[in-house]
């Protein structure tokens, strides 16, 4: 541990210091995230206190509404962050977001209340966009600790709705949450935007000038821009239907396939469920402590060990993290279920279920977030990210608005012992399945899908002997550093040219 924390204290020193700031202005996003779904959960207790004649159904369309506009938002958040790029995404996020919360704040009747939910949703779906930002901006040693920033994040802003929801009204809560919806426009007026996304669109010096800004050196920024362009293929001339064909590949459809069933395990394992119900869910275990009180606990420990998780994720590999996370919280669920049964003491029920949220902090709630934004090829990235974003969000909203038929057909304690079998089979999937990212560029990521060990462009896997021909492209950075680019072939400078032509000319 005391390792990780010198190695993320080493981050950020010197040249990596504006690198982590930039991730860091991304990833603030995701604190608006937390204030999102943990809402409900103080939402709820006080609403139904004040509306007695309201239902069980109806209570629960406020949960999952929250849930329900996330796969629209990621959906148009995958197609938007390709087209106009991460930062301006990230920054027009705080239009539904504030909206959203204002409505609710100000709502007088429960339509409003619910429409205000559902237009805050899709500030979850979009925000997805966050990771796609840090895995392009971040270098392959840092990657994975930036990136566990976020869910560390959305732990936060959990635990502060969670704490404000005890003492004060619903509306007061959501005001504040409207005024915090401003941080990350503001923050991300001060940080570049992602250079692959620029030099994916041509505009080399601007990509150039991003990327110095990152790394604070000009022979690193240099050869950073160089790695990505010497394999690029632009798809400015390709037709419709090879457009199409660009999500047919193996390596796009391979990694969509394995996030999916992460995505499914993890919903099945119960950690949404807490999440959306903390005060509801405490109520029917039946725990000693306070429901308010131990939702608080929750969010603190969700905080904490979200750091741990952070901490860990640059230590150690992610299958390791993954699949040691899938069985600890597996047990400790097991263990809650089995207390329940025995009829046992109410705390050791409370510390298992805590244990449930500490291990998924470390590997089981974050990993498929963060993948999500490192598996895809640099063309299709935003929009497969999206997508599956999209999914995972459909996957939460059925799990959250059939939680209450669920109790109600098996029981509290059936839904305990459930929530543990899924989180032990997820264990075993991601042991057996999951592909390891650590330490690896995104191009050597992306290489693990291909088809065959031929040399192919490891950022949109196109097979370089069947490449287009085009004439070098001579630009100058904003250093003065002349770079010759070709769309599918490997950057030489000319001075290397014209000695390799003098040898061939010596040797004829």
């Amino acid at each position: 541990m005391l390792t990780s924390i010198k190695g993320f204290w080493k981050v950020c020193r010197y040249g990596d210091l504006y690198m982590v700031l930039a991730a860091l202005a991304a990833q603030s996003i995701n604190i608006s995230v937390g204030f999102c779904q943990g809402f409900s959960a103080v939402l709820l207790p006080q609403y139904t206190h004040e509306h007695p004649n309201i239902t069980y159904e109806q209570s629960s369309w406020i949960a999952s509404l929250g849930v329900i506009s996330n796969p629209i938002g990621a959906l148009l958040g995958g197609m938007m962050v390709d087209a106009v790029g991460r930062r301006l995404l990230l920054q027009s996020i705080v239009l539904p977001n504030l909206i959203g919360w204002l409505v609710i704040a100000f709502s007088e009747a429960y339509v409003f209340l619910c429409v205000g939910r559902f237009i805050t949703g899709f500030t979850i779906g979009m925000s997805t966009a966050s990771y796609i930002y840090v895995a392009e901006i971040t270098t392959p040693e840092k990657r994975g600790v930036l990136s566990a920033v976020g869910p560390g994040l959305v732990s936060t802003g959990i635990f502060i709705v969670y704490f404000l929801g005890a003492f004060i009204h619903w509306r007061h809560v959501a005001a504040i949450c409207a005024g915090f919806s401003l941080l990350t426009p503001f923050l991300m007026y001060f940080v570049p935007e992602s250079p692959l996304w620029l030099a994916s669109k041509g505009q080399m010096k601007e990509a150039y000038s991003a990327l110095f800004w990152l790394r604070q050196n000009n022979s690193t920024a240099q050869q950073e821009l160089m790695e990505f362009t010497k394999d690029r293929k632009t798809s400015e001339n390709m037709t419709f239907k090879q457009k199409l064909g660009l999500f047919k590949r193996r390596n796009v459809l391979k990694p969509f396939a394995l996030l999916i069933v992460f995505f499914i395990f993890q919903e099945m394992s119960g950690i949404y469920v807490i999440l959306y119900y903390a005060v509801d869910f405490f109520k029917s275990v039946g725990t000693s402590v306070n429901e308010f009180t131990a939702s608080i606990i929750v969010g603190g420990v969700r905080v904490f060990m979200g750091a741990v998780g952070a901490c860990l994720i640059n230590s150690f590999r992610r299958k390791t993290l993954a699949t040691a996370s899938g069985l600890l919280l597996g047990v400790a669920m097991l263990g809650a279920a089995i207390c329940d049964t025995l009829d046992g003491p109410p705390l050791i029920k409370l510390a298992c279920i805590l244990l449930h949220v500490s291990f998924s902090m470390v590997g089981f709630l974050q990993l498929p977030w963060i993948m999500s934004g490192e598996l895809y090829p640099q063309d299709i990235r935003g929009v497969m990210s999206g997508a599956t974003s999209c999914c995972a969000y459909v996957l939460i909203f059925f799990n959250i608005k059939t939680y209450p038929q669920l109790e109600y057909y098996i029981t509290s304690n059936g839904t305990l012992y459930l929530f543990a079998v899924c989180a032990l089979l997820g264990a075993t999937y991601c042991l057996l399945f999951l592909p390891e990212t650590k330490g690896m560029t995104l191009s050597e990521i992306i290489r693990q899908f291909e088809d065959e060990k031929k040399e192919v462009d490891p950022e949109i896997g196109c097979d370089k002997q069947n490449k287009i021909e085009a004439r070098p492209v001579q630009r100058r950075h904003s250093a003065g550093a002349a770079v010759s680019l070709e769309k599918c072939d490997i950057l030489t400078p000319r001075w290397t040219q014209k000695e390799t032509a003098k040898k061939m000319a010596v040797h004829e």
